[in-house]
């Protein structure tokens, strides 16, 4: 019993605190979906634009981010990932057409959608441009976006 009223103060707690960038509140079901799946959760922050809620946070020494509208719903979560752990397809693509020293890769991460979908996010720069290319779990490689600088 005591440890329900613990849960619900702290659900209440995060389901009411303030984002430093917008005035608008964390929803009640956002809070209470991460506080009950990511338990062992440490250095939590909640951050919101108008797009979305993201909440970043350490889970065994890992530095994940949740995502999910402004009605609670979740979008899904991320976490940085290794380049030499991407579906072989995936490497031999981008080391053939994004080839080093012209491109310097910058992040990887995982991707998680709600539906429990994988997918990975590499940001690659050059001296003119940032792009970022998307990878299916299966190894299909297509430009998510470019910034041309």
């Amino acid at each position: 019993m005591k440890k329900l009223i613990i849960l619900t103060l702290a659900v209440i707690a995060l389901g009411t605190s303030a984002f430093a960038d917008t005035n608008k509140k964390t929803s009640y079901n956002g809070a209470s979906h991460f506080s009950s799946t990511f338990t062992t959760a440490k250095e939590v922050n909640w951050s919101a634009d108008a797009k979305f809620e993201k909440v970043s946070f350490l889970e065994n020494g890992i530095k994940k981010e949740v995502f999910y509208t402004h009605q609670g719903e979740l979008i899904g979560s991320a976490k940085a990932f290794a380049f030499d752990k991407l579906p072989k397809s995936a490497l031999q693509t981008i080391t053939t057409k994004y080839t080093y020293p012209e491109f310097q890769l910058e992040d990887v991460i995982q991707f998680e959608n709600a539906e429990g979908e994988t997918s990975y996010f590499v940001s690659m720069d050059n001296a003119d441009m940032k792009i970022v290319l998307e990878i299916s779990a299966f190894g299909q490689v297509s430009v998510f976006s470019k910034e041309v600088k």
